[in-house]
């Protein structure tokens, strides 16, 4: 879960909700997210898939987006308190 910048003022939100994942693009609709392995999912909507890659210590610092031949590293945005 969180948010990744794939391009300045474009953002991917992964959600989850009742034991599913979704990802939302800024201005696009949600899609669900299927799993393949434990950090590769693809989504039946378009030809994409997002792989989830985490740091030494475990926790995601990054993900992969496949869409369309390329290839999109997307860091993942630290959450602000308010």
């Amino acid at each position: 879960m969180g948010r990744y910048e794939l391009a300045p003022n474009f953002i991917l939100t992964i959600t989850k909700e009742h034991d599913r994942l979704y990802a939302q693009a800024t201005g696009q609709s949600q899609v669900e997210l299927f799993a393949e392995t434990e950090t590769q999912f693809f989504i039946r909507e378009v030809d994409a898939q997002i792989t989830f890659i985490r740091d030494p210590q475990g926790p995601v610092k990054h993900l992969i987006l496949q869409q369309a031949g390329q290839e999109i590293t997307a860091p993942k945005l630290n959450q602000v308190s308010g």
